[in-house]
């Protein structure tokens, strides 16, 4: 048979598929160390825990003294007033601090930690003890959830997989009828 005769090779239409590898979190990593490692993390972990305590503390000794302090004050007088506002503005800075702290969470995965906050004072999605209704929040605005989708591959982000790769060799190999 001559070569003008002859019917190319038919291609193959499969092209192998590239594997996205899970991004690893702090908590994988950790796990991989040695016990030195993870005994210097958990001593600094531990610092940085007492030192956010103490600072709550003060915090909320100095919240008391406040509503002490406007108390003693004349009724309806403009620093009593002014107190109370500032009471009122630090007891929610508090609540956003505590609701965002609980949003950042794994477990909860919240993508927008501010716009829940808002949603939540907006629509009083709040249990009776003042904790975030999570499930409420899930129910009004599920795009607020899920997880964050963040990787440095192209096309991250996407939450697709990537297209096959292929490269000139591949592409050679293909037209020659051998697979690489």
């Amino acid at each position: 048979m001559s070569p003008k005769n002859e019917k190319p090779k038919e291609e193959s239409k499969e092209e192998p598929v590239v594997e996205i590898t899970k991004v690893p979190t702090f908590d994988d990593w950790l796990a991989e160390q040695d016990e030195a490692t993870k005994s210097l993390i958990a001593v600094r972990f531990t610092a940085l825990n007492n030192t956010v305590k103490a600072t709550r503390d003060e915090r909320d000794a100095l919240v008391k003294q406040m509503k002490d302090t406007a108390k003693k004050l004349e009724e309806g007088s403009e620093a009593r007033k002014s107190l109370e506002a500032i009471s009122a503005q630090l007891e929610e800075a508090e609540l956003r601090a505590a609701f965002t702290e609980e949003a950042i969470k794994a477990e909860i995965g919240c993508r927008n930690p501010r716009a829940a906050w808002l949603l939540a004072k907006a629509d009083k999605l709040f249990t009776h003890n003042g904790s975030p209704d999570w499930d409420a929040l899930h129910k009004a605005a599920p795009e607020l959830f899920g997880k964050v989708a963040g990787d440095a591959t192209a096309g991250g982000g996407t939450a697709e997989k990537l297209p096959p790769k292929s490269d000139m060799n591949a592409w050679i190999r293909a037209r020659a009828g051998r697979q690489a």
